[in-house]
C-alpha cells in the first residue's frame, strides 16, 4: 500500500475513533461515504447541529434503504433533495444497504 493509502486509512480510523464508534464492520468505500454523511447528519447521525438535515441514527434499516434509493433515483425533492440525490447517485444497492445498517445500529 502506498503512503497516501496508509495515511487515508489512518485518517479513517482516527475519525471513527473520534465518534466513539468502530467502523471496522463496514467496507472501506462505505467508510468514506459515512464521512460524507457525517458532514450534514453529524458523526452520530443525530443531526443535532442542524436538525433540518434529519436524524438517521436508529432508524429502521428498510426505511433508510427505501429513502436512500428514492434520493438516488431523484424522486425526492425538498430542502436537501438535490444534495442527497448527488450523494447517493453513485452508490450501489449493496453500499446503500451497508450505510443503512450502520445508521440503524446507532442509538
Amino acid at each position: 500500500m502506498n503512503r497516501v493509502g496508509v495515511l487515508a486509512r489512518i485518517a479513517l480510523v482516527v475519525a471513527a475513533t473520534a465518534t466513539g464508534a468502530a467502523r471496522a464492520d463496514v467496507s472501506a468505500d462505505v467508510q468514506r461515504e459515512l464521512l460524507q454523511c457525517a458532514a450534514c447528519h453529524g458523526d452520530d447521525g443525530r443531526a443535532t447541529a442542524v436538525p433540518e438535515n434529519g436524524r438517521i441514527a436508529g432508524q429502521n434499516v428498510d426505511y433508510l434503504v427505501y429513502i436512500l434509493k428514492q434520493y438516488r433515483a431523484g424522486r425526492l425533492q425538498g430542502l436537501n433533495g438535490g444534495i442527497m440525490t448527488s450523494a447517493m447517485r453513485h452508490l450501489t444497492d449493496a453500499q446503500i444497504v451497508e450505510i443503512a445498517r450502520w445508521y440503524a445500529t446507532l442509538p
